[in-house]
C-alpha cells in the first residue's frame, strides 16, 4: 500500500514538473528565488491536484508544504481550501476523539481566515473581501466554538457595519441569532433589557438589509439567493415574535425615546416596531405616531394615526391616513399590510366597493395569504341589501362570498377553519329551494351577480 502511494505520488509529481512552464518575471510571485518559485510552484500543483480529485487526506500535507515554501500573497485559495482541508482534518481528529488535535485545527481554521483577511482584503471583483471574509469566519466560529459562539459577536457586527444590504443571507442569521442567546443567557435584569432592546433596533436594521438583498438578487433573476434572503426574514420574525412581547418592548423604547428625545430615527424605529408587534394600546403610541408625522410623514406614521383612531371606532377619520399609507407605500415590504388594513377600515366605515379594491389588492401583494379573500367574502356577503333589487333579493351575494370564501382556504391552509364557519353561515342565507324553482335555476347554473358585476355558481340551501 504504501509502495503505491509512492509510485502514485512519483507519478503525479512527474507530471506536475512537466507541465510546469519555464519560470519568468511573472513568476516573482512565487518567491524571491528560481529555487523558491519552482519549490512553490511545485507544492501547488500537487495539493491542487490531489484537492480537484477529492483526495483531501493526499492533499493536506502537500497543502501544509506550500504554505511554508510559499509567500502569503501567492494565491487567495490556498486559504480558501486550506479552511476546507483544516476543517476535515479536524472532523476526521473529532472521530477518533482526538480533541488535542482537534482543538488545534480549529485554532488553525481561524488563524487562515485571519490571513487571508490580512492578504486579500479587497479583490478586483470583491472591494470587501475582507468584510466578507470575516462574516464567513464569524459563522464558523459560531458552528466550531459553540460553548464560545457570542464570541462571534464583533466580528459579525465589523462584517455587517461593513457590507451592510450586501451581507449574505446566512451572516445576517448567524448575527440575529447570536443576539437571541445573548438574551438567554442574561443572568439579570439590567442585562436582559439590553439585550431586548438590541434585538428590537437590530431587527429593523437587518430587515432593511435583508429585503434590499432579496430585491438585489430579484433583478439579477437569482431566484435562489433571494428565496434565501426570504428565509432569513422569517427566521429573524420567529426570534422577534418570540421575544418583544408588549410588556417588556415599551419600557425600553421609552428609555430609548428619553435618552434621545430630538432623534427623529429612534422616534421612527420605535413606531416601526410598535406597529410590528401590533402594540397600540399605550400611551406612548398616539403622541408618537404624531411627533413622526409632524416632522416626516410617511406611511409609518400614517399607518400609525390610522391604528390608533381605527381603534376608537372611528373608522371614517382613520380610512385617510390608512390610504396614505398605501400611497406612500405602493412597492415596500409593509404594502399588503397597509391594504388589508385599508379594506378592513373601509368596510367597518361602510366602504364596501372600496373594501373590495383595497382587499383584492393585498390579495396580489401576498399571494398565500388568504385573509384577504375572507374579507372580500364578507365584504361581499354584506351587499346583500345593495343588491336586492334582484329577482333572488339579493341573496345570490352568499353564493359569491363562498366562491372567495372556498378561494381563501384553497390557498392558504391556516385560514380553512375561519373560512368553513364562513359558509356555514351564509349557508343559512342561500336563496331557498322554493326560489330556485320560482326562477328556474338549478344548482350548479351559472348566474350573474349584477350589482357587483361578477359570476357565482348557483347552490341548493
Amino acid at each position: 500500500m504504501i509502495m503505491t502511494r509512492l509510485i502514485s505520488s512519483a507519478l503525479l509529481l512527474s507530471a506536475v514538473l512537466t507541465a510546469i512552464p519555464g519560470l519568468s518575471q511573472d513568476d516573482s510571485k512565487y518567491g524571491e528565488t528560481p529555487e523558491q518559485q519552482a519549490a512553490c510552484k511545485e507544492t501547488l500543483s500537487l495539493y491542487e491536484t490531489y484537492y480537484k480529485q477529492k483526495n483531501y487526506d493526499d492533499a493536506y500535507p502537500f497543502w501544509q508544504e506550500a504554505c511554508s515554501v510559499c509567500p502569503p500573497k501567492v494565491s487567495q485559495n490556498m486559504y480558501i481550501k486550506g479552511v476546507n482541508l483544516l476543517k476535515r482534518q479536524m472532523k476526521a481528529a473529532i472521530k477518533v476523539k482526538d480533541n488535542a488535535r482537534a482543538i488545534g485545527l480549529r485554532d488553525s481554521v481561524f488563524v487562515f481566515y485571519d490571513l487571508r483577511i490580512e492578504h486579500f482584503p479587497s479583490t478586483s471583483k470583491k472591494p470587501n473581501n475582507g468584510c466578507e471574509v470575516l462574516a464567513r469566519k464569524a459563522m464558523d466560529w459560531t458552528s466550531l466554538n459553540k460553548k464560545k459562539s457570542v464570541e462571534a459577536r464583533p466580528m459579525f457586527e465589523e462584517a455587517i457595519a461593513c457590507l451592510e444590504d450586501r451581507t449574505s443571507a446566512a451572516a445576517l442569521n448567524g448575527y440575529y441569532g447570536i443576539l437571541a442567546k445573548v438574551l438567554n443567557e442574561a443572568e439579570d435584569a439590567e442585562s436582559k433589557t439590553v439585550a431586548i432592546g438590541d434585538l428590537l433596533t437590530e431587527y429593523l436594521r437587518l430587515s432593511d438589509f435583508i429585503e434590499a438583498g432579496r430585491q438585489r438578487q430579484l433583478a439579477a433573476n437569482d431566484s435562489s439567493k433571494a428565496a434565501k434572503y426570504a428565509t432569513t426574514q422569517k427566521n429573524l420574525d420567529e426570534v422577534f415574535l418570540q421575544v418583544a412581547n408588549c410588556e417588556e418592548m415599551v419600557p425600553v423604547l421609552e428609555g430609548k425615546l428619553a435618552a434621545a428625545p430630538d432623534d427623529i430615527d429612534v422616534m421612527k424605529k420605535s413606531l416601526r416596531l410598535l406597529n410590528q408587534k401590533n402594540c397600540t394600546d399605550n400611551d406612548m403610541y398616539l403622541p408618537l405616531a404624531k411627533a413622526v408625522y409632524e416632522v416626516e410623514p410617511g406611511f409609518e406614521s400614517a399607518f400609525s394615526i390610522g391604528m390608533k383612531l381605527s381603534k376608537k371606532g372611528d373608522y371614517a377619520a382613520a380610512l385617510p391616513y390608512f390610504e396614505e399609507a398605501v400611497e406612500l407605500c405602493e412597492d415596500c415590504p409593509k404594502a399588503a399590510r397597509n391594504l388589508m388594513k385599508a379594506a378592513q377600515v373601509a368596510k367597518n366605515a361602510g366602504q364596501v366597493n372600496k373594501c373590495i379594491r383595497y382587499a383584492r389588492k393585498a390579495a396580489k401583494a401576498d399571494p398565500g395569504n388568504g385573509e384577504p379573500y375572507l374579507l372580500i367574502g364578507d365584504a361581499t356577503a354584506s351587499m346583500v341589501s345593495a343588491c336586492s333589487g334582484s329577482p333572488l333579493g339579493g341573496r345570490e351575494v352568499y353564493w359569491l362570498a363562498t366562491d372567495y370564501y372556498q378561494r381563501a382556504k384553497s390557498i392558504d391552509s391556516s385560514v380553512a377553519s375561519k373560512a368553513n364557519t364562513k359558509i356555514n353561515q351564509v349557508k343559512r342565507s342561500y336563496p331557498t329551494i322554493d326560489d330556485l324553482f320560482t326562477y328556474g335555476i338549478t344548482a350548479g347554473k351559472e348566474i350573474k351577480v349584477e350589482c357587483l358585476n361578477e359570476t357565482t355558481t348557483a347552490r341548493q340551501p
